[in-house]
């Protein structure tokens, strides 16, 4: 009996807490890591990054990613990767993990169309008479995630590099501040990846 009182208490404590305002919620950029667990992230010390170039892909905009802000991606990743005990590399010169960083965009539009009915409460029956024509519903949705990959290229001439981290980080579109949002959901994203430290 005792011990159900505990455990009731302890649901009552934590379970009361308060809800986050949706304001707080959308403050920060949704940061999701995937790792191969079969790898021994130790055996990685050297990487190679293109600094200042992002990979831009979009289905309406060519204009690709600013210089600054591609600047601003790269530096952190570098930042983030020499603490971790890595040691970059030259363009040329052989690296266990390739880095590519690329921009997805992506607008969706979708359309709907429906016909407002009008019933007649008291006669049984909803529906029967169609209103003054088809009401159409347009949806834009428009939304862009940063995309980080660690490839192991130790052995290149084994196939094709293979993916052994990566990140997904979002929304760059609807976040009030995309700079100093970028630069914490990248650090966010080496935090929650401590088995990266070498």
């Amino acid at each position: 009996m005792k011990k159900a009182f505990i455990i009731l208490a302890l649901v009552g404590l934590f379970g009361c807490g308060t809800q986050p305002k949706l304001s707080e919620i959308v403050n920060d950029m949704v940061v999701l890591t995937n790792y191969d667990p079969s790898i021994n992230f130790n055996d990685y010390s050297t990487y190679l990054l293109t600094m200042d170039t992002v990979g831009f892909v979009s289905n309406t905009d060519q204009s690709g990613v600013s210089d600054a802000y591609a600047s601003l991606i790269t530096t952190r990743i570098k930042e983030n990767l020499d603490q971790t005990g890595h040691t970059q590399v030259a363009d040329g010169d052989t690296a266990d993990i390739a880095v590519n960083v690329v921009i997805l965009n992506n607008l969706s539009v979708t359309q709907s169309v429906y016909y407002p009915s009008y019933g007649y409460p008291g006669y049984g029956y909803y529906g029967g008479y169609y209103g003054y024509g088809p009401i159409v519903q347009q949806s834009v949705n428009q939304q862009a995630i940063l995309v980080i990959e660690f490839l192991d290229v130790k052995d290149v001439g084994q196939g094709d590099p293979i993916a052994i981290w990566s990140c997904n980080i979002g929304d760059l579109v609807s976040t009030y501040d995309r700079s100093t949002k970028t630069e914490e959901a990248i650090d966010q994203a080496f935090v929650q990846s401590s088995y990266l430290d070498r």
